[in-house]
């Protein structure tokens, strides 16, 4: 095999310094093709491609050339016209399903009719019996690890500002169903990253595609499989208010590790859920916006 023949991962040093023309577009070819011709390429082009659909934190920007007069959710609460005449938080609503039917629907029709592989290996099903209490202490761990730093971030003002999206409440019941209808936000955020991604990346390695001196105890598929999860989670968080945008690794990590552990998201998706049910809350509170 000629260095022109070679697979991307066995590329070195020497041949990146003494690229031709030609070598340099074969490279670039190959890694077009990787993005098409292997799961893994798949899962990241995809997912990548998912989320910039779904947009700016979920904005939906591409929305505005379908929908006159659509703008981001949370922003323009008092002057922006009905979209949804039945629900008051309709670009909230619409932006979160959306989100739900991008990064998690498409993702497992991809996952089952693409790759012939079952949704349960990418983290949907519940923990097994087997994991069910690891499952309990990791969701237990990140609510009494975290509830203290979402108390405090409820008193900060940039997150006064960006939670909730939809503050004009009048009643408990319209705060719950709102509560209720922003689940698959985090359905969305939990199962792209720590679902699709780190699942997508960590079954579909293929350890033959390593160098020859490359072993199982040398590379450790679930630890680059959490940590390129986590580093993308971080890069979505990119524009968040600094609070929450740097315990966004520290979350990412925690999280990654612990649902590659248990096999399934919902015991972290769970955990993230509530917490955020909580900042929302303390958030009105604050504000004295509270329809409680």
């Amino acid at each position: 095999m000629n260095s022109s023949e070679k697979p991307m991962q066995e590329w070195n040093v020497q041949d990146a310094q003494n690229l031709s023309a030609g070598k340099f577009l074969r490279l670039i070819w190959l890694t077009i093709k990787s993005f098409f011709k292997e799961k893994i390429g798949i899962v990241i082009l995809s997912a990548i491609l998912l989320i910039m659909l779904w947009g700016y934190h979920g904005n939906l920007d591409l929305l505005q050339f379908v929908i006159k007069d659509w703008s981001a959710p949370g922003l323009f609460m008092d002057t922006r016209p009905q979209i949804l005449s039945w629900v008051p938080w309709d670009r909230e609503l619409i932006s979160f399903w959306m989100g739900a039917f991008l990064l998690v629907i498409i993702p497992t029709i991809i996952i089952r009719f693409g790759f012939k592989h079952r949704i349960r290996d990418y983290g949907l099903a519940l923990p097994t019996k087997e994991k069910r209490t690891a499952g309990f202490i990791l969701f237990t761990t990140l609510v009494v690890i975290s509830i203290f730093p979402f108390y405090l971030a409820a008193k900060n003002a940039d997150m006064q500002l960006v939670y909730p999206f939809y503050k004009q409440f009048f009643s408990i019941t319209e705060f719950v169903w709102y509560e209720l209808s922003y689940f698959p936000f985090f359905f969305a955020i939990e199962f792209i990253f720590r679902g699709y991604l780190l699942f997508g990346i960590s079954n579909n390695l293929n350890m033959k595609s390593m160098p020859a001196t490359a072993t199982s105890t040398t590379i450790d598929v679930g630890k680059y499989a959490v940590i390129i999860s986590m580093l993308s989670y971080t890069a979505w968080h990119l524009g968040k208010p600094l609070t929450e945008l740097w315990g966004t690794p520290i979350w990412g990590l925690v999280a990654g590790v612990g649902t590659y552990y248990v096999r399934s998201i919902w015991p972290v998706l769970t955990a993230h859920f509530l917490l955020n049910v909580f900042l929302d809350a303390m958030i009105l509170h604050n504000l004295h916006l509270s329809p409680f």
